[in-house]
């Protein structure tokens, strides 16, 4: 084969690749903006037919699921979740083709296997999934599936959030010396004793003495609050939410059952994580750079013009991969109350900047019952 039609196979590649990107990316972003406008049939609809560009394979189904859990249909969220982390597991074992196109164009035509802390959120957002229809031990499956790969997550963060879930799933399941090593993992990450880590309560969520103290029965709420700074729309969000907003919790007779709290933001996780990628890829930069210029100076030698042009096309395409989990929350948090034996619903009052109620909710669903136990999640933009 002669060099210059060695030479056309990358421009061909950025070609199909750009195209390929384009078509994604549209569906990604009408899917997202009908999301966080609360459109969910409509967002769902945008991803509603199965993309045949692998490469975002993965976060199309992070995507969808966060849609279907919020429009309600659990199962089919938790079955686009289990189907985004086997999928990543088996991208782990890349295609060297892949990467040395990866070397002549950018790291965005790598199929997206998602960061290490979205891969442990797809097991603790399918365990509230399951939650939702009563699977306590569907939900412990999961939680051992992330306990796993916090394990083997090598430098890239461990999350307190993601450990109160596992202990909680465990928890749920019988599994009480599992959850307490999970609860105690969730308190060295906060620095504090915030978990009780034989119980799972968390004592920053009451008041004090209140009517709820006399409850028996405790009601667990995962809460989810605004969106990451990644995300559409985030930055006029932010004057609303301020720093550290909160859902305070009452029940159907108004009584004040206590508040949630914040374990991790979806920001930190991934500013941790740009950190550990920071001197990888800088390195494969670099050797993208020199691969680029090698590449360009060949064609020259024999078509100054056509080096020159490849030259600009690939240097162009020198950009980082900006794909990300978008449709997740910013602040991840649990509030763990007392509440009365018959709770059939709660309210929620959002607190946010200057410690204004920013929104309100009543859930009805889901809110189911294991013992003595009572577990729902709501969410907030």
């Amino acid at each position: 084969m002669s060099v210059c039609r060695v030479a056309l196979i990358p421009c061909v590649l950025v070609w199909v690749s750009a195209l390929a990107s384009g078509c994604a990316s549209s569906n990604l972003a009408s899917a997202r903006a009908n999301f966080f406008l609360g459109r969910y049939d409509t967002a769902a609809a945008s991803l509603s037919v199965e993309t045949k560009i692998d490469m975002d394979r993965v976060l199309f189904l992070m995507e969808r699921g966060m849609i279907r859990q919020a429009a309600g249909a659990y199962t089919d969220s938790a079955h686009d979740w289990i189907d985004a982390h086997l999928l990543a597991d088996r991208l782990d074992y890349f295609s060297v083709s892949k990467q040395s196109t990866s070397l002549l164009i950018n790291d965005s035509v790598l199929s997206f296997r998602g960061m290490s802390y979205e891969r442990s959120l797809l097991h603790a957002f399918a365990a509230k999934s399951y939650f939702a229809l009563s699977l306590w031990d569907d939900a412990a499956v999961e939680a051992r599936n992330n306990i796993d790969r916090l394990q083997h997550r090598g430098k890239y963060p461990d999350d307190p959030y993601s450990r109160y879930m596992n202990g909680f799933c465990l928890e749920m399941s019988g599994d009480r010396d599992g959850a307490r090593v999970q609860y105690n993992a969730a308190n060295a990450l906060l620095g504090t004793s915030v978990v009780e880590t034989t119980t799972g309560k968390i004592g920053a969520c009451t008041y004090g003495p209140t009517r709820a103290q006399a409850y028996t029965h405790e009601l667990i709420c995962f809460v989810g609050i605004g969106r990451p700074s990644f995300a559409p729309g985030a930055g006029t969000d932010r004057w609303r939410w301020g720093p550290r907003p909160y859902a305070r919790i009452r029940d159907s007779k108004g009584v004040l059952l206590g508040r949630s709290i914040s374990l991790n933001t979806t920001d930190h996780l991934s500013l941790q994580t740009r950190d550990v990628n920071k001197t990888m890829q800088r390195v494969k930069t670099v050797t993208r750079i020199a691969v680029k210029e090698i590449a360009a100076e060949v064609l020259e030698d024999e078509y100054e013009f056509a080096g020159e042009l490849l030259r600009v096309l690939l240097f162009a395409l020198e950009q980082p991969d900006n794909r990300r989990w978008q449709t997740l929350p910013e602040w991840l948090q649990v509030a763990r109350v007392p509440c009365p034996a018959d709770l059939d619903q709660f309210s929620l009052e959002f607190v946010g900047m200057d410690g204004r109620v920013v929104a309100k909710q009543t859930i009805t669903t889901p809110v189911t019952k294991r013992r003595n136990a009572y577990v729902s999640f709501a969410r907030a933009f």
